[in-house]
């Protein structure tokens, strides 16, 4: 019965996120919540901050759960209540951020103490580093732990921009921690999963190449989140670390980006036959149309191949 109250859990998220995102889309074109699809041709008014359909998703599938408590079990319903609280709460300030541009100094300083109901849900304070295990004690629970889920989910909204980029990266990001924690504990933890499993599975759907929606800060940040909460729960840290190398490397560019004082660009332009012609190589989508002549979907799946190079270099090499 267990089994069957997973897959609930998880086929409501898949099939609310299915179902509804056109029904968001069409909406969202009357009300002009769109942007530019900049690396078309025509440049197409695309429905944004469709982030909003994974949050609805995830509370459906929440909901769900806890009308199926007693196959699921009271702790497990209240780990998992408090662990989707911090990533809905997430999702509302990426919400914020969607519609009011928020500062980057707060993108910062909320998300920091928006992350620390992640107390209530850490046993320990250890962190595993390879053979060896440190203890920082109460600054893990209160500085490292949220510190680490707020980078997550910065390093997550940064690296995006073209179709299906962000959502596809944060799917194989997920895909590769589930089956690290399957490896390590069994099928027992997969359930935290799932709800935003079935939701992302269905929205990349709809905001792969050719997008037709984008999920906007509010699902970046929220994604990000989610993917940070649910490394440090599970005591992967450095797993998260080896899996978000493209993301920090991206990072990293950004950083010499602005020391190097290039300009706020944004987007690049298409050339006659589509390729991208990008102002620079100072950050990881641009990198290779730089040096390349590739398409936005040609560059999309050249990034997909880098994270998943890493998920696999953390399954292999972070010990177990």
């Amino acid at each position: 019965m267990e089994k069957i109250a997973l897959m609930l859990v998880f086929a409501s998220s898949f099939l609310f996120t299915l179902f509804f995102a056109p029904k968001y889309m069409k909406k969202a074109r009357e009300k002009n919540y769109t942007v530019k699809d900049m690396y078309k041709r025509d440049k197409p008014e695309i429905p944004s901050i469709g982030g909003l359909i994974i949050l609805a998703a995830l509370l459906t599938s929440l909901v769900v759960a806890l009308i199926l408590v007693n196959l699921i079990g009271v702790e497990t319903i209240t780990a998992l209540i408090i662990l989707y609280f911090l990533i809905l709460v997430y999702g509302l300030f990426g919400l914020a951020d969607d519609l009011f541009q928020i500062g980057h100094s707060w993108k910062i300083i909320v998300p920091y103490f928006l992350a620390m109901p992640i107390v209530a849900l850490m046993p320990e304070s250890t962190i595993n580093l390879y053979y060896t295990e440190i203890n920082p004690g109460i600054w893990y629970l209160f500085l490292i732990a949220p510190m680490y889920i707020m980078v997550t989910s910065n390093l997550i909204n940064m690296h995006s921009g073209y179709n299906g980029l962000a959502c596809g990266l944060s799917y194989i990001i997920l895909s590769f921690i589930m089956i690290r924690v399957f490896f390590e504990s069994g099928a027992e933890k997969i359930f935290m999963f799932l709800p935003l499993f079935g939701s992302l599975l269905a929205f990349i759907y709809y905001e792969t190449y050719p997008a037709r929606i984008f999920w906007g800060n509010t699902g970046s940040l929220m994604t990000g989140a989610a993917l940070g909460a649910f490394l440090v729960v599970n005591k992967l840290e450095l797993f998260g670390v080896v899996i978000l190398l493209p993301h920090i490397i991206n990072f990293l560019m950004y950083v010499v980006w602005k020391i190097k004082k290039l300009g706020d660009v944004k987007f690049g332009t298409l050339r006659e036959d589509n390729t991208l012609e990008v102002p620079n190589h100072w950050t990881l989508k641009w990198f290779f149309p730089y040096h390349l002549r590739l398409t936005e979907h040609q560059s999309m799946w050249i990034l997909y191949g880098l994270t998943t190079l890493s998920g696999i270099m953390g399954l292999i090499l972070v010990p177990y």
